[in-house]
């Protein structure tokens, strides 16, 4: 079965999945699939991909309605396989449901991971017969909260060096460049780094401008000011979504330093808003060979 269609979101959940379940040693996996599922997940990317699984998807399918040890997991498997188009898709909603007392109590990233994969089926479904529900809908899809990756966001942009706010300050051709700076100055040193109210000029723009080049000094520190912007709102503004689409590669690439709190930021934004990339045109998002293009989880 070759490469999917898959959206930003159908794709992103699926990534999640396979990084966790991939987390998993080989005896839970066994215990809860059968013998083949370490191979699927750790090779095959959680995807049952023909009839030859068809002792895996069986097991799986017990495991998730005896609800019993390990039914998290296997609920897991079949997410993410539905997210992907593979073998015996379609029943994974129902097979949750029947598990929904183990992904209550499963650990922060496996159930919010199962419960975002789980929406999101929900919401591309072709078919719809029935109104739109989602499972455990009262519980937080986040797998970390605001204020703390804001903190990190702000820590980075208040290492910002006088040399670098002048560079900003001039980054729209030196026009009005004091005010920027100025305005620059009040910004970095307010409580959570928050652009003034009503104000959508000064810094924002030259922030904005250097945020889109990767080359640009202060390219980094300029990012994580305008995340730290843009989470309170959940970007109404829609800076990030165009910046993943054409960044993601180069955020992904960060250095150690910046790169943990950055990548939070987009994930925060992924989880809290549901349209988050929901309408991108992109083509080519793929959990297994375009990797760099995901938000990973391992930092979080």
């Amino acid at each position: 079965m070759g490469p999917q269609n898959l959206t930003f979101r159908q794709a992103q959940s699926a990534f999640d999945l396979i990084s966790i379940l991939r987390s998993f040693g080989d005896d839970a996996l066994v215990a809860c699939g059968g013998r083949d599922l370490p191979r699927i997940v750790k090779s095959g990317a959680c995807r049952l991909d023909s009839e030859a699984h068809a002792n895996c998807y069986e097991a799986l399918i017990s495991t998730a309605l005896e609800a019993s040890s390990g039914a998290e997991i296997a609920v897991a498997v079949l997410v993410s396989n539905e997210l992907q188009g593979g073998f015996w898709w379609g029943d994974a909603k129902e097979l949750a449901a029947s598990a929904t007392e183990r992904i209550a109590v499963a650990p922060l990233k496996l159930r919010t991971a199962i419960l975002r994969g789980l929406d999101t089926v929900e919401d591309h479904a072709a078919y719809r017969y029935e109104p739109v529900s989602y499972l455990l809908p009262d519980q937080s899809r986040l797998t970390a909260q605001r204020n703390q990756t804001l903190a990190q966001l702000c820590q980075i942009a208040r290492g910002m060096d006088l040399r670098t706010r002048q560079c900003v300050a001039n980054a729209d051709y030196g026009y009005r460049a004091e005010e920027h700076l100025q305005a620059l100055h009040e910004v970095l040193s307010s409580e959570n780094c928050q652009f003034p109210n009503g104000e959508t000029w000064f810094p924002s723009e030259v922030v904005e401008l250097v945020s889109l080049v990767r080359e640009t000094p202060g390219f980094v520190v300029c990012t994580a000011l305008l995340l730290a912007n843009a989470l309170p709102s959940n970007d109404k503004m829609g800076w990030f979504e165009f910046r993943w689409e054409r960044l993601a590669v180069e955020y992904n690439s960060l250095p150690a330093s910046v790169r943990a709190p950055i990548l939070a930021g987009f994930r925060y934004l992924y989880e809290a808003d549901k349209e988050f990339l929901c309408y991108s045109k992109r083509k080519d998002w793929d959990p297994v060979d375009a990797p760099d293009l995901m938000i990973p989880l391992e930092d979080i």
